[in-house]
């Protein structure tokens, strides 16, 4: 895990009072959204990189559950931060497993965090433009969209994968810029990784969230504890009118 420090967000179109984070949307033209943890419920991935391929992989090496799950997750903290952290390809090289075939067994999982669709249709209904700006690897985006068709819901689909750097890497966001211009200072970016929101945070988007409860299955994180204004529901950052 890369321990970067997060910067200190002076901005004036986003505030966090006692109970709420208010967002000024007559001043954002585009929301960045993460996908994994953020539109969607991250229990569906914890579930196949935390049981599904420790499990698959136990059984290919004849080893046992404990010692093959020990061998992944020394590995995985080992590359964390890197593309190859993400990808597929990466991972059934390193496995010798159908990285895909698994993701797919568990598709059931995948699902919508609370609020997350209407709250994208609401964007789409106020003429706010939407990107889904995620580290997952394509096979993932394609199991995701069999299921739900999230694709179908935004602008535009910008994968970590096209620039070969992760979202926790400012190179990141020059290629966002390249293919989707926009001004950082009218952009919004939801998150649930602290390094990637530091990383947009540094590349000068004002207007930074992130999640306080990316698994639907483990607690929700005490905001107190994050460096960014955390939500829970969407609704923490609709109009009381919109709420859904």
């Amino acid at each position: 895990m890369h321990s970067l420090t997060a910067t200190t967000i002076t901005n004036t179109t986003l505030a966090k009072t006692d109970s709420s984070i208010q967002i000024k949307w007559d001043q954002i033209d585009v929301a960045f959204l993460d996908m994994d943890g953020t539109l969607l419920d991250l229990n569906y991935d914890n579930q196949v990189w935390n049981v599904a391929v420790p499990s698959a992989y136990a059984k290919k090496e004849s080893m046992d559950l404990d010692q093959a799950r020990l061998s992944l997750f020394q590995h995985m903290a080992k590359i964390r931060g890197s593309i190859d952290f993400y990808s597929f390809d990466y991972w059934a090289a390193y496995t010798g497993l159908d990285i895909f075939a698994l993701h797919r067994e568990k598709a059931d999982l995948v699902a919508y965090r609370p609020g997350a669709l209407a709250f994208l249709r609401w964007l789409k209904a106020i003429g706010k433009k939407v990107i889904l700006a995620t580290n997952a690897h394509p096979g993932s985006l394609l199991v995701k969209d069999e299921r739900l068709n999230i694709s179908a819901e935004v602008d535009a689909v910008v994968s970590s994968d096209q620039f070969n750097v992760p979202k926790e890497d400012m190179s990141f966001w020059l290629g966002m810029q390249k293919i989707q211009p926009f001004d950082p200072v009218r952009a919004l970016f939801i998150d649930d990784s602290q390094p990637v929101l530091v990383c947009a945070s540094r590349y000068g988007i004002q207007n930074v969230l992130c999640i306080a409860k990316p698994d639907s299955a483990k607690p929700r994180r005490d905001p107190e504890a994050l460096s960014y204004p955390a939500l829970h529901h969407f609704n923490d950052i609709l109009p009381v009118s919109e709420h859904v």
